[in-house]
């Protein structure tokens, strides 16, 4: 994508999901268009790269961990 081309990617991030016997996982897009709104999309494993299915699990720990993180950061425990 060249560097003008909207919409940018802000992040990506990996965030598995599942039920009573199922599960998947997806990567998440988040995009801001030209007038500055984000928006979210969702790829699914059989939409996904050799890349991200390598780096899914690693990501999605990150994620997992970073989210908690965030949340100890937003409660001002992590001062």
């Amino acid at each position: 994508m060249a560097r003008h081309d909207w919409p940018r990617v802000v992040t990506v991030y990996a965030q598995p999901a599942s039920g009573p016997g199922w599960g998947n996982s997806p990567v998440w897009v988040v995009l801001r268009e030209r007038d500055g709104t984000l928006r979210q999309e969702c790829i699914q494993p059989e939409d996904q790269t050799a890349g991200m299915r390598h780096l899914y699990r690693i990501a999605s720990e990150v994620h997992r961990q970073m989210v908690r993180e965030a949340r100890v950061a937003l409660k001002g425990e992590g001062a």
